[in-house]
């Protein structure tokens, strides 16, 4: 054949003019890059997504001069951590200096002792010069599983950035937090100063300029066979080279006629070890989802959810002709796959694997046994799937009614720290007995992952109704009052909840509101002051003390536009004060149907709580009564010491509201 083939290149491209695609992701890290103040990047995709296509690119000089106002004043670095999983930190702070060295022409730099010092009289030295500091980290996941880094250097990483002028773009198959080789490091503060960019599959314009340019300039065009190479590869770029590389070779060594079966065929053997891949990384409802439109051509209402992340993650296409599995190919793997249902059996699972039928794999313990069962409990459908683990609909046959089961995800099984903090959340929970508060019924442990048994409660989240637009007073008065209540019952009983937001609280048909989530829940015990005349509901500030340390000074809890100021800065011990804060925010939220606090990055959204005063209620909702705003101003005061002196003053109020 005459014509090179242009697609064989599919580890990292490092020549701009072959990279094709993410025109909106590469803009907005420049933009990140290019700010007043750096900011850092956290690249998340899954594997042969493009990941490291995408720093290279963002590394070369060229580019950087289409993107940066004054590129010069920049120094970039690139440090490719993908075959380092045994780096030390001597080994990584020498390349960290080599690099800057070639890239500003200053061979003294690379003569740098390689220790933590250096690297601030460098960064001393580019203050002087007015010039930025970027270092770009392929594969950041090596040194996040690499124990040689401990806490001191991301504390190191995070004190820079702080400091100087300098940022961080790192890539990870997964968010970096929860690579990390212990929970003291994922928890520490250095992960908050990033902005996500997620990779997923390219856009329908994406893909077909990676089909139809490099074909047509290698003089043997492919438009024409556009629509199929979409049917078999999806938007996948990997999957795009493949069989644009297939595509492009049978016809040419065939004389541009085409024999779809053979064509197809090598895509498919080149294809399925990656295809196979994701499937074994999917969810369990994912797969479930999967299977389900496969046989039956439709998705559940049940699974609209989980068909709307697979959809955003490129697994499922829509177009003219209403939706389908990105690949027809894909459905020939999952159809050998095992049927991921209620009733998949870890030992069939197994089985297959030892028979080559499934790729490599960690087998999960068989926690859903055979006809969907956890004990006496019979799952019925997933629910949906959080940071810690995934929750089911199940039917207790014992006593006759439906449960939520909580269980922990497979890949925390073997991390004590992850189990305590789920069990944490049972204990917590458990001591708590209230209308507005879902109840625990009890604890088990299946093939060694433990789960909670809780009270089902069918309903929409507040977050759920907040997507229609923000709720009438009276409603808002009705939640703010029933979640008052809970959080007095959690306070008086020695629970901080540490998570309100608008996704935990729970609203049924009839307007009941339920607390849920303790996951983050910390435990107070309450000293009674002699003398005070108080019960405990009506304890000041002065009367909490710490039971017990659960997570380290300075690590952030929580998630960040409803965190309160003393959470967010993670300098203070967070009382029953931050809950009332956070609850303000979602009053807020439920008023304006806006979020006080929110940022761009994590970073900018944490200075809001810290340092910005909100915009008024009255700008938005003009019919809100003076004393509904009034008090939420007060709950969602800087000071925890002006605030509120207890919920139970917030539910009193809210009642006096409601007339």
């Amino acid at each position: 054949m005459a014509n090179r083939n242009p697609y064989l290149n599919r580890v990292a491209i490092k020549d701009p003019a072959q990279f094709y695609g993410r025109t909106r992701e590469a803009a907005k890290i420049f933009s990140r890059i290019g700010a007043s103040r750096p900011q850092s990047i956290s690249v998340v995709g899954e594997r042969r997504i493009g990941k490291s296509s995408l720093l290279h690119f963002i590394n070369n000089p060229e580019i950087r001069g289409r993107h940066l106002d004054k590129p010069a004043s920049y120094a970039f670095t690139l440090i490719d951590l993908q075959q380092k999983r045994k780096l030390t930190l001597k080994e990584f702070f020498k390349e960290l200096f080599t690099n800057v060295a070639r890239e500003t022409g200053d061979e003294s730099i690379g003569r740098l002792e390689p220790k933590f010092d250096s690297v601030g009289r460098l960064l001393e030295r580019f203050r002087r010069e007015d010039r930025k500091l970027i270092v770009l980290f392929d594969e950041f996941d090596a040194i996040t599983a690499n124990r040689a880094f401990d806490l001191e250097f991301y504390s190191f990483l995070r004190s820079i950035a702080n400091n100087y002028d300098v940022a961080y773009v790192t890539s990870s198959a997964r968010d970096l937090q929860e690579l990390c080789s212990t929970q003291l490091i994922a928890d520490s503060p250095f992960f908050n100063i990033f902005t996500n960019v997620f990779l997923r599959a390219f856009s329908r314009e994406e893909a077909l300029e990676l089909i139809t340019k490099p074909s047509a300039q290698a003089g043997f065009p492919l438009e024409t066979y556009a629509r199929r190479i979409m049917e078999i590869a999806g938007r996948h770029p990997y999957f795009l080279q493949i069989a644009c590389s297939a595509y492009f070779d049978h016809l040419g060594d065939n004389e541009g006629k085409l024999s779809r079966d053979e064509v197809e065929a090598v895509f498919l053997d080149e294809a399925k070890g990656q295809l196979r891949f994701i499937w074994d990384h999917l969810s369990e409802s994912s797969r479930r989802c999967i299977l389900s439109f496969s046989q039956q051509g439709r998705i559940e209402k049940e699974q609209k959810h989980i068909y709307a992340d697979l959809k955003r993650a490129g697994y499922f296409i829509e177009d003219d002709r209403g939706p389908r599995l990105f690949s027809s190919v894909f459905e020939t793997v999952i159809g050998r796959a095992p049927a991921v249902t209620t009733e998949l059996r870890g030992t069939d699972l197994a089985a297959l694997a030892l028979r080559g039928e499934v790729a490599r794999r960690v087998i999960e313990p068989p926690l859903i046994e055979p006809k969907g069962r956890i004990g006496r409990f019979k799952i019925k459908r997933s629910l949906g799937a959080g940071g810690m683990g995934e929750i089911f609909e199940a039917y207790d046959s014992e006593l006759q009614r439906p449960v939520a089961i909580k269980v922990l995800a497979a890949r925390y099984v073997e991390d004590q720290a992850m189990k305590r903090r789920f069990l944490r959340e049972a204990r917590m929970a458990s001591k708590l007995n209230h209308q507005n508060i879902a109840t625990i019924y009890e604890i088990g442990e299946a093939a060694g992952n433990p789960y909670i048994v809780m009270e089902y409660v069918e309903g929409d989240t507040l977050a759920a109704r907040l997507l229609k637009g923000p709720l009438d007073i009276q409603t808002v008065v009705s939640i703010g009052r029933q979640a008052a209540e809970a959080l007095a019952e959690a306070h008086e009983r020695g629970v901080v909840h540490r998570d309100i937001k608008s996704g935990n609280i729970m609203i049924t048909s009839r307007g009941k509101v339920k607390v849920l989530d303790f996951g983050l829940a910390k435990p107070l015990r309450f000293v009674e002051r002699v003398g005070s005349g108080k019960n405990k509901r009506g304890a000041s500030p002065d009367s909490l003390a710490p039971e017990e340390r659960l997570t380290e000074p300075g690590v952030l809890m929580g998630t960040v536009s409803y965190m309160s100021p003393e959470q967010a800065s993670g300098s203070e011990e967070i009382s029953h004060l931050s809950d009332i804060f956070s609850l303000g925010v979602v009053l807020y939220e439920a008023l304006t149907g806006k979020l006080p606090f929110h940022g761009e990055t994590y970073f900018q959204t944490i200075e809001e709580i810290t340092r910005r005063t909100p915009q008024s209620i009255k700008k938005y909702r003009k019919d809100a009564p003076a004393g509904l705003v009034s008090l939420i101003e007060t709950m969602m005061k800087k000071s925890a010491a002006e605030r509120f002196i207890s919920a139970v003053e917030i539910e009193n109020k809210l009642a006096e509201l409601a007339g």
